[in-house]
């Protein structure tokens, strides 16, 4: 197939991680793959020894002149399917390839509704042949808000997860007591990841364990309110944004997830791989990834009691932690490998091309 993935983010972040690695996957599955991006972006950079790109995504919606750069680059490469995945993509790629009878595949990758405008039940609703969702939940969630797409059309692929750099990954040093039982955070530092109420759950888990530690990786919008919540807790360590996640996972003891909601919960499900027993709010995706009692533990988001208890729960039992995170380890590999997840990919692009 000659596939274009096209993703119009500047900001890198999740969706660019998975865009790298569905380029590198299908071109080493011989398929001819394209990536469309915005200009002097990090994906240029990161695409030149994966697959051929093409700086020409910018602008205000339907911009023309993008437009007519997205419809020559189409012809160029002779392209019979595009994967969208970016709701901005919906407002150039797809309906450049619309316009010349190419069909696009749009990818739902956050457990948000759309709206019921007129504007986004054109676009959405009527240029793309089909729809793939990264959970359960955000599937429901698109076509409780949207009816006029039909349920027909919208395929659940679960991300998948390389085990690569969790396995070869190493403990770092945190600068902890040797004794400590480290619960981490890992993740964008905002309200609806469940931040706040980590801060507001986190002097009742030091109140009643003297060992207990919680770092904080990340940045995000929230960090001052969050940090003005802890105020004086001790034991509250804030590490900033890292690059090396994997080596963190292997030196925590718990991983909590306490998220309003989710679209796939990558951190979870990174998590997991690394061994931990996982935390997780009993919303949105979460669910899906984390079994209840089984790989972790879910608590009602919003409810900060509750998480402070399932920390406790965790931090006085290690034997519990030890077989949650080998049972969540092996979900993960049987759940939600990279094969499985392309293979699915390269069906659903495949139906999308008309015979």
């Amino acid at each position: 197939m000659k596939v274009v993935l096209s993703n119009a983010s500047v900001k890198w972040g999740g969706v660019h991680v998975f865009t790298e690695m569905l380029a590198r996957e299908l071109s080493a599955r011989g398929h001819d793959v394209t990536v469309f991006g915005a200009p002097a972006s990090m994906l240029e950079a990161r695409m030149r020894t994966v697959a051929a790109f093409e700086p020409i995504l910018g602008g205000m919606d339907l911009h023309p002149l993008t437009i007519l750069r997205i419809r020559r680059a189409l012809a160029v490469h002779r392209c019979q399917v595009v994967l969208a995945l970016m709701k901005k993509d919906v407002r150039l790629t797809v309906p450049a390839a619309w316009s010349m009878g190419i069909p696009s595949v749009l990818r739902h990758a956050n457990d948000r509704a759309l709206t019921g405008w007129v504007y986004d039940r054109a676009l959405f609703g009527a240029l793309p042949v089909l729809h793939i969702a990264n959970s359960q939940s955000t599937r429901a969630t698109l076509l409780e808000s949207a009816p006029w797409i039909s349920a027909d059309n919208v395929r659940v692929i679960y991300n998948g997860i390389d085990p690569s750099e969790i396995d070869t990954a190493t403990r770092v040093g945190l600068g902890l007591p040797p004794d400590a039982i480290v619960t981490g955070f890992i993740g964008r530092l905002e309200k609806r990841k469940g931040l706040l109420d980590l801060m507001r759950a986190w002097p009742m888990v030091v109140g009643a364990s003297e060992k207990s530690h919680l770092v904080i990786v990340g940045k995000g919008p929230n960090e001052a309110e969050a940090r003005q919540i802890a105020g004086d807790t001790p034991r509250i360590h804030w590490l900033g944004y890292r690059k090396d996640v994997p080596t963190v996972l292997k030196s925590i003891d718990i991983s909590v997830v306490p998220s309003h909601w989710e679209g796939f919960g990558f951190v979870a499900a990174e998590s997991m791989l690394a061994g931990l027993p996982v935390i997780a709010g009993n919303a949105s995706s979460l669910p899906e990834i984390v079994r209840d009692g089984v790989d972790g533990i879910l608590v009602q988001p919003r409810n900060p009691p509750d998480l402070a208890s399932a920390i406790l729960r965790l931090s006085n039992d290690p034997g519990l932690r030890v077989r949650m995170g080998a049972a969540g380890r092996e979900r993960v590999l049987q759940q939600f490998s990279v094969t499985t997840m392309v293979d699915a990919y390269e069906r659903v692009l495949a139906a999308a091309i008309p015979d």
